[in-house]
């Protein structure tokens, strides 16, 4: 917990700016920081999905922020909340990264006012660099049912209906019948999400580009409002999993404008969003290892396995990635986006519950490099060890994007790397 420390940014209007990273505390001496009672129920908010715990004081305020990266602002100041183990210019590389977009496609630089970092721009380009790629390998196509007045039968006859009509000297067919069609759930979300950031993003650029999508699939499906309810809805096949991440990328846009009402965003300069760390942090890893690792050994994410047995009915555990090797089970590795694994804490009953389960001595915990060296923790007698290990995420990404070197070069320096971090 750091001293009480004076305001040292404000924006040009004079607002005050509040700079926290992940996992800090601050107190800020200013009579001005008040939160006004309309504003209680966000503050509530902030806590229960964010982690955010804001406290005003008599003299100022306090702040504590965990794993969550973004801006949100306040009638009487702007709280921005900053990434703890990668450096914000790389910020935007590591969304990316995460969602399996590896070439830079926006120079926008992404700041608001040259003051404040938000991170919904990274987002944004993000979704529509997995959009771009949905559209590039063509929309995926379902059946779905429709009930409507035709010309001709079609499908079965809608009896009820049909007397209906007949009384009404409705001349056409009632009739219920599946069509093959791109104007699904799936691609009505991509649709709803592409027209809201629209809206949102403040980069001409990115506006000329949403506006280009938009025009390639709109006449194909029905504009309609979604909501995260909607999500709840599509389960993930082989036929539509492509969509797995813009869709994730999508409710997070969806879920985060959703904070407040459109009348919120009219007045206020910085619309609020926030990114969960821990969820790209996984991503990231995944698509490194995947990527990156040995083609000879088989990587596989939330690799489920039935494990607990609750009233007749298996329930299973999915370790963050398993790696396989000639069919049998080499590795376990739990991604941790944390500052270092609590002695005692959930993750290392978590991680030790896997290695029993699955009958394995060794695994890893992966986190984020703060200056702490790797280590390791052991069980003797359960012949259990688990191997904490750090990943420099800033060094990681500069190789990724690096100028200097062929895809060639870097696939050998990062597969090098993860060989030596993980054996």
């Amino acid at each position: 917990m750091k001293s009480k420390i004076q305001v040292e940014t404000e924006t040009d209007e004079g607002k005050p700016i509040l700079e926290i990273k992940e996992y800090e505390k601050k107190y800020w001496l200013d009579d001005r920081l008040e939160i006004l009672p309309y504003e209680e129920k966000l503050v509530d908010r902030l806590e229960d999905e964010f982690k955010i715990q804001i406290n005003e004081k008599s003299d100022g305020i306090k702040i504590s922020a965990e794993g969550h990266v973004g801006v949100i602002e306040f009638e009487n100041f702007i709280l921005n909340v900053g990434p703890k183990f990668v450096k914000f210019e790389n910020f935007g590389r590591l969304i990316d990264f995460a969602n399996d977009i590896k070439d830079e496609q926006f120079t926008d630089e992404i700041r608001f006012q040259g003051q404040i970092d938000h991170p919904i721009e990274f987002v944004i380009r993000s979704f529509l660099g997995t959009t771009q790629k949905l559209i590039h390998y063509g929309l995926y196509k379902s059946y779905v049912e429709h009930q409507e007045d035709v010309s001709f039968l079609r499908g079965k006859l809608v009896m009820k209906q049909q007397i209906l009509n007949d009384l009404k000297f409705n001349m056409k067919f009632n009739c219920e019948f599946d069509e093959f069609t791109s104007n699904n759930l799936e691609n009505q979300i991509i649709l709803y999400t592409l027209k809201l950031c629209k809206f949102i993003t403040k980069f001409p650029q990115k506006k000329k580009i949403i506006q280009k999508l938009i025009h390639q699939i709109d006449s194909q499906i029905d504009d309609r409002r979604v909501t995260i309810q909607d999500f709840r809805e599509i389960a993930y096949t082989r036929l539509n999993s492509r969509y797995e991440k813009p869709h994730n990328l999508a409710k997070l846009i969806i879920k985060n404008i959703g904070m407040q009402n459109l009348d919120y965003h009219r007045t206020k300069f910085i619309i609020p969003f926030f990114v969960k760390m821990s969820t790209v942090w996984e991503h990231f890893l995944e698509n490194l290892l995947i990527n990156y690792y040995d083609k000879k050994i088989r990587i596989a994410k939330q690799d489920p396995h039935d494990a607990w047995l609750i009233n007749g009915k298996e329930h299973p555990i999915k370790p963050d990635i398993v790696t396989y090797k000639d069919g049998e089970i080499s590795t376990i590795i739990d991604a941790k986006y944390m500052k270092e694994l609590v002695v005692g804490g959930k993750e290392m009953y978590q991680i030790a519950f896997y290695l029993n389960h699955l009958n394995r001595s060794t695994g890893y915990a992966v986190l984020p490099y703060e200056e702490i060296k790797d280590y390791e923790i052991e069980v003797p007698k359960q012949n259990i060890s688990i191997k904490v290990r750090h990943v420099p995420i800033d060094e990681y990404l500069d190789i990724l994007y690096s100028k200097k070197y062929n895809d060639k070069e870097i696939k050998e320096e990062i597969s090098s790397k993860l060989k030596e971090m993980i054996s």
